[in-house]
Protein backbone atom coordinates (compact mmCIF):
# COMPACT_ATOMS: atom_id res chain seq x y z
CA UNK A 1 0.00 0.00 0.00
CA UNK A 2 1.44 3.83 -0.90
CA UNK A 3 2.07 5.98 1.86
CA UNK A 4 0.97 9.49 1.69
CA UNK A 5 4.83 10.74 0.99
CA UNK A 6 4.39 9.00 -2.83
CA UNK A 7 0.57 9.63 -3.47
CA UNK A 8 1.94 13.64 -3.53
CA UNK A 9 4.02 12.35 -7.07
CA UNK A 10 0.77 11.01 -8.83
CA UNK A 11 -0.52 13.31 -11.15
CA UNK A 12 -4.59 14.50 -10.74
CA UNK A 13 -6.01 11.79 -12.48
CA UNK A 14 -3.70 9.17 -11.19
CA UNK A 15 -4.63 9.82 -7.56
CA UNK A 16 -8.43 9.71 -8.44
CA UNK A 17 -8.36 6.49 -9.97
CA UNK A 18 -5.68 5.12 -7.33
CA UNK A 19 -8.42 6.18 -4.76
CA UNK A 20 -11.22 5.08 -6.93
CA UNK A 21 -9.83 1.55 -7.42
CA UNK A 22 -9.03 0.96 -4.10
CA UNK A 23 -12.86 1.84 -2.66
CA UNK A 24 -13.85 -0.70 -5.30
CA UNK A 25 -11.85 -3.26 -3.63
CA UNK A 26 -13.01 -2.35 -0.15
CA UNK A 27 -16.05 -2.36 -1.43
CA UNK A 28 -15.90 -5.91 -2.94
CA UNK A 29 -14.81 -8.14 -0.24
CA UNK A 30 -17.67 -7.02 1.45
CA UNK A 31 -16.07 -3.99 3.81
CA UNK A 32 -19.25 -4.43 6.90
CA UNK A 33 -17.94 -7.66 7.63
CA UNK A 34 -14.27 -6.44 7.64
CA UNK A 35 -14.99 -3.67 10.10
CA UNK A 36 -13.61 -1.32 7.61
CA UNK A 37 -16.84 0.27 5.90
CA UNK A 38 -16.33 3.24 8.24
CA UNK A 39 -13.08 4.32 6.79
CA UNK A 40 -14.36 3.14 3.38
CA UNK A 41 -17.52 5.43 3.24
CA UNK A 42 -15.01 8.52 3.60
CA UNK A 43 -12.54 7.66 0.70
CA UNK A 44 -15.62 7.15 -1.43
CA UNK A 45 -16.91 10.84 -0.78
CA UNK A 46 -13.55 12.33 -0.78
CA UNK A 47 -13.05 10.68 -4.42
CA UNK A 48 -16.26 11.91 -5.65
CA UNK A 49 -14.86 15.96 -4.16
CA UNK A 50 -11.61 15.14 -6.18
CA UNK A 51 -13.58 14.38 -9.26
CA UNK A 52 -16.17 16.77 -8.84
CA UNK A 53 -13.17 19.81 -8.57
CA UNK A 54 -11.32 18.29 -11.85
CA UNK A 55 -14.37 18.48 -13.42
CA UNK A 56 -14.82 21.85 -12.65
CA UNK A 57 -11.48 23.24 -12.99
CA UNK A 58 -11.39 21.86 -16.76
CA UNK A 59 -14.23 23.73 -17.62
CA UNK A 60 -13.50 26.75 -16.59
CA UNK A 61 -11.21 29.23 -19.01
CA UNK A 62 -8.53 30.47 -16.50
CA UNK A 63 -7.50 27.00 -15.69
CA UNK A 64 -6.10 27.05 -18.67
CA UNK A 65 -4.36 30.36 -19.06
CA UNK A 66 -3.00 29.74 -15.50
CA UNK A 67 -1.92 26.45 -16.62
CA UNK A 68 0.16 27.99 -19.38
CA UNK A 69 1.73 31.20 -17.57
CA UNK A 70 2.79 28.61 -15.06
CA UNK A 71 4.48 26.77 -17.90
CA UNK A 72 6.16 30.11 -19.29
CA UNK A 73 7.50 31.00 -15.38
CA UNK A 74 8.99 27.33 -14.76
CA UNK A 75 10.54 28.24 -18.74
CA UNK A 76 11.43 31.28 -17.56
CA UNK A 77 13.07 30.50 -13.73
CA UNK A 78 14.79 27.05 -15.42
CA UNK A 79 16.60 29.73 -18.25
CA UNK A 80 17.70 32.36 -15.63
CA UNK A 81 19.19 29.62 -13.42
CA UNK A 82 20.81 27.98 -16.52
CA UNK A 83 22.22 31.06 -17.52
CA UNK A 84 23.61 31.76 -14.31
CA UNK A 85 25.21 28.02 -14.17
CA UNK A 86 26.52 29.12 -17.76
CA UNK A 87 28.30 32.37 -16.71
CA UNK A 88 30.03 30.20 -13.78
CA UNK A 89 32.27 28.82 -17.11
CA UNK A 90 33.04 32.50 -18.28
CA UNK A 91 36.76 33.08 -18.85
CA UNK A 92 36.03 36.80 -17.23
CA UNK A 93 37.01 35.63 -13.21
CA UNK A 94 34.44 38.46 -12.22
CA UNK A 95 31.53 37.53 -13.98
CA UNK A 96 32.44 33.77 -13.09
CA UNK A 97 32.23 34.98 -9.33
CA UNK A 98 29.03 36.75 -10.27
CA UNK A 99 27.63 34.23 -11.68
CA UNK A 100 28.65 31.82 -8.74
CA UNK A 101 27.02 34.10 -6.39
CA UNK A 102 23.63 34.47 -8.34
CA UNK A 103 23.27 30.36 -8.30
CA UNK A 104 24.02 30.03 -5.32
CA UNK A 105 21.58 32.41 -3.98
CA UNK A 106 18.74 30.75 -6.40
CA UNK A 107 19.46 27.15 -5.18
CA UNK A 108 19.22 28.69 -2.00
CA UNK A 109 15.10 28.19 -2.67
CA UNK A 110 15.36 24.46 -3.60
CA UNK A 111 16.59 22.47 -6.22
CA UNK A 112 13.88 22.98 -8.56
CA UNK A 113 11.57 25.83 -8.42
CA UNK A 114 9.48 24.64 -11.49
CA UNK A 115 8.98 21.65 -9.90
CA UNK A 116 7.35 23.21 -6.73
CA UNK A 117 3.32 23.94 -6.42
CA UNK A 118 2.09 26.76 -7.30
CA UNK A 119 1.96 28.50 -3.74
CA UNK A 120 5.06 27.83 -3.39
CA UNK A 121 6.71 28.61 -6.48
CA UNK A 122 4.88 31.68 -6.76
CA UNK A 123 6.34 32.95 -3.21
CA UNK A 124 9.74 31.68 -4.27
CA UNK A 125 10.08 33.75 -7.61
CA UNK A 126 8.31 36.73 -5.14
CA UNK A 127 11.63 36.18 -3.01
CA UNK A 128 14.18 35.59 -5.41
CA UNK A 129 12.95 38.90 -7.49
CA UNK A 130 13.59 40.61 -4.15
CA UNK A 131 17.12 39.71 -3.41
CA UNK A 132 17.09 40.90 -7.23
CA UNK A 133 16.27 43.83 -6.69
CA UNK A 134 16.88 44.95 -3.12
CA UNK A 135 20.20 43.34 -2.39
CA UNK A 136 23.23 45.77 -3.93
CA UNK A 137 25.50 42.42 -4.93
CA UNK A 138 23.23 40.72 -6.66
CA UNK A 139 21.78 43.46 -8.34
CA UNK A 140 25.59 44.00 -9.31
CA UNK A 141 26.25 40.64 -9.91
CA UNK A 142 22.95 40.40 -12.48
CA UNK A 143 24.49 43.77 -14.38
CA UNK A 144 27.83 41.56 -14.61
CA UNK A 145 26.38 38.66 -15.80
CA UNK A 146 23.93 40.55 -18.67
CA UNK A 147 20.73 38.55 -17.48
CA UNK A 148 18.39 41.46 -16.15
CA UNK A 149 15.86 40.85 -19.14
CA UNK A 150 16.11 37.02 -18.18
CA UNK A 151 15.15 38.53 -14.91
CA UNK A 152 12.67 41.11 -15.43
CA UNK A 153 10.51 38.21 -17.39
CA UNK A 154 10.53 36.06 -14.77
CA UNK A 155 8.75 38.92 -12.40
CA UNK A 156 6.50 40.00 -14.54
CA UNK A 157 4.93 36.57 -15.46
CA UNK A 158 5.19 35.50 -12.18
CA UNK A 159 3.05 38.85 -11.16
CA UNK A 160 0.52 37.41 -13.64
CA UNK A 161 0.30 34.09 -12.50
CA UNK A 162 -0.34 35.14 -9.09
CA UNK A 163 -2.62 37.72 -10.29
CA UNK A 164 -4.41 35.15 -12.45
CA UNK A 165 -4.20 32.87 -9.29
CA UNK A 166 -6.13 35.49 -6.90
CA UNK A 167 -9.02 35.68 -9.52
CA UNK A 168 -9.17 31.54 -9.26
CA UNK A 169 -9.40 31.67 -5.67
CA UNK A 170 -11.96 34.18 -6.15
CA UNK A 171 -13.96 32.61 -8.24
CA UNK A 172 -13.87 29.46 -6.38
CA UNK A 173 -15.03 31.22 -3.04
CA UNK A 174 -18.31 32.45 -5.01
CA UNK A 175 -19.24 29.09 -6.35
CA UNK A 176 -18.74 27.79 -3.19
CA UNK A 177 -16.05 25.37 -4.96
CA UNK A 178 -12.38 23.84 -2.89
CA UNK A 179 -10.02 23.02 -5.09
CA UNK A 180 -8.46 20.51 -6.20
CA UNK A 181 -4.97 21.11 -4.37
CA UNK A 182 -7.11 21.91 -0.87
CA UNK A 183 -8.93 18.45 -1.31
CA UNK A 184 -5.74 16.44 -2.19
CA UNK A 185 -4.02 16.48 1.32
CA UNK A 186 -7.48 15.90 3.22
CA UNK A 187 -8.07 12.53 0.08
CA UNK A 188 -4.27 11.91 1.76
CA UNK A 189 -4.90 11.38 4.71
CA UNK A 190 -8.29 9.88 4.83
CA UNK A 191 -6.54 7.13 2.55
CA UNK A 192 -3.78 6.58 5.09
CA UNK A 193 -6.89 6.20 8.07
CA UNK A 194 -7.86 3.17 5.90
CA UNK A 195 -5.24 1.60 5.23
CA UNK A 196 -3.97 1.85 8.90
CA UNK A 197 -7.16 0.49 10.19
CA UNK A 198 -7.09 -2.42 8.04
CA UNK A 199 -3.53 -3.16 8.55
CA UNK A 200 -4.39 -3.16 12.60
CA UNK A 201 -7.16 -5.88 11.77
CA UNK A 202 -4.41 -7.90 9.37
CA UNK A 203 -2.28 -7.70 12.87
CA UNK A 204 -5.04 -9.65 14.77
CA UNK A 205 -6.11 -11.96 11.87
CA UNK A 206 -5.96 -15.42 12.95
CA UNK A 207 -8.06 -16.86 10.09
CA UNK A 208 -6.87 -15.03 7.38
CA UNK A 209 -10.52 -13.24 6.18
CA UNK A 210 -7.74 -10.41 5.55
CA UNK A 211 -5.75 -12.16 2.81
CA UNK A 212 -7.70 -11.31 -0.18
CA UNK A 213 -8.26 -7.73 0.90
CA UNK A 214 -4.48 -7.27 1.90
CA UNK A 215 -3.29 -8.72 -1.70
CA UNK A 216 -5.45 -7.28 -4.29
CA UNK A 217 -4.42 -3.69 -2.91
CA UNK A 218 -0.72 -5.04 -2.86
CA UNK A 219 -1.06 -5.51 -5.98
CA UNK A 220 -2.55 -2.00 -6.75
CA UNK A 221 -0.13 -0.14 -4.89
CA UNK A 222 2.61 -2.14 -7.01
CA UNK A 223 1.36 -0.90 -10.52
CA UNK A 224 1.11 3.07 -8.91
CA UNK A 225 4.43 2.33 -7.04
CA UNK A 226 6.11 1.42 -10.48
CA UNK A 227 4.47 4.99 -11.85
CA UNK A 228 6.33 6.89 -8.82
CA UNK A 229 9.23 5.70 -9.32
CA UNK A 230 9.90 6.37 -12.60
CA UNK A 231 8.50 9.66 -12.23
CA UNK A 232 11.34 10.17 -8.85
CA UNK A 233 14.12 8.55 -11.17
CA UNK A 234 13.16 11.15 -13.82
CA UNK A 235 13.04 14.01 -11.44
CA UNK A 236 16.39 13.01 -9.85
CA UNK A 237 18.17 12.71 -12.92
CA UNK A 238 16.47 16.39 -14.19
CA UNK A 239 17.97 18.05 -10.84
CA UNK A 240 21.62 15.96 -11.02
CA UNK A 241 21.86 17.59 -14.77
CA UNK A 242 20.92 21.23 -13.77
CA UNK A 243 23.11 20.80 -10.52
CA UNK A 244 26.31 19.40 -12.49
Amino acid sequence: MLTSSNLVFLHKEELIEFLRNTVDICEKNDPVALHIQTKVDPLRKIVARLDDALIYEREKEFTKELDELDRHRDEAVTGLRYGFLMNTYHKDAEVKAAAQLLLDRIDSYGGSIARMNYESESAAIHNLISDLETEHTLKTALQKVELQYWADHLKVTNQKFRALYGDRIEEESKHNKTSFTTIKPEAITVYTELVSRIKAYIELDENNIYDVLQRELATLAERYQQIIAHRKRNTTEETDQTMS
